[in-house]
């Protein structure tokens, strides 16, 4: 069988394949809507034989099987294979303790450390590393978040600041779009937005980028408006939550591409002093 679901890198072979999922998400418009299906209903795709997840998933048989050869399964069978040793071993983790709130906590922990794991898996240590660079070179640095994205800019924020980045955040939309306004070649943003739709957040971005500063955005759409108008896009892993909402994992995972970026930071301005 296939070997990514067997040895002692077990664990980053399953994170890889929830990846695979989540880069489904763009795939044709019928091969995402069967990835997003399975993405959510985990549990009855694996029990489904390959017409029943047809009707549920509301795309053919052949959609189904094309879709499994993209994720790199040799076919239907070697795909649920994979999701039923994924679910398994999610079940073995938790282990269901003496009371439900054990069991929640347990579960809550599972979707927290899962969800900073696939961040960390698609991070591209080439894109950190000339982010930070970009980042540490510029005159300021302002960022923005909307709505539940605003607690997620925050901590990035705080982060940068402390790796000597002359950073500014906005509570209010005014007056990040005023700041956008302002800015030049030399200065940087960051529009940080889970759903990379927010109108308040795109607009900040785009005004930015349009006069010419280099414009980050940490989404976990790559295809949505945001990544539109952005030099780089740094991705957070969505995934289905059943415990957790999606402004707690997206947390979990900011706090993990902000340690990422003080890190890089911190190794660009020491290349930076020895030059």
């Amino acid at each position: 069988m296939h070997a990514v679901y067997q040895g002692p890198n077990a664990e980053k072979a399953l994170a890889q394949i929830q990846l695979r999922l989540e880069a489904a998400l763009n795939y044709p418009h019928a091969q995402a809507r069967v990835a997003r299906y399975i993405l959510e209903n985990p549990e009855e795709a694996v029990h489904q034989s390959l017409r029943g997840l047809s009707a549920a998933s509301r795309s053919g048989q052949a959609t189904i099987f094309r879709l499994c050869r993209e994720l790199g399964f040799r076919g239907f069978k070697e795909f649920k294979l994979a999701l039923a040793t994924e679910n398994g071993e999610r079940k073995a983790n938790l282990t269901g303790g003496p009371n439900q709130t054990q069991s929640l906590l347990e579960e809550a922990v599972w979707l927290i450390s899962r969800s900073v794991l696939s961040t960390g898996e698609m991070l591209q240590p080439e894109v950190l590393s000339s982010t930070a660079s970009r980042l540490a070179r510029a005159r300021q640095v302002n960022i923005y978040g909307s709505g539940d994205s605003g607690p997620s800019a925050d901590v990035l924020f705080h982060r940068l600041s402390r790796a000597g980045i002359n950073a500014r955040i906005f509570a209010n939309v005014g007056y990040a779009h005023e700041a956008a306004e302002t800015m030049s070649k030399v200065d940087a943003a960051i529009g940080v937005s889970q759903s990379g739709a927010s109108r308040d957040t795109v607009e900040f971005l785009q005004k930015a980028h349009s006069v010419g500063a280099f414009s980050l955005a940490i989404t976990c759409c790559p295809k949505s408006r945001i990544t539109k108008i952005s030099d780089v896009v740094l991705k957070m892993a969505r995934l289905p939550h059943s415990v957790l909402s999606a402004k707690t994992t997206s947390t979990a995972c900011i706090v993990f591409l902000a340690e990422a970026l003080a890190i890089s930071i911190s190794e660009a301005n020491g290349c930076q002093t020895q030059t």
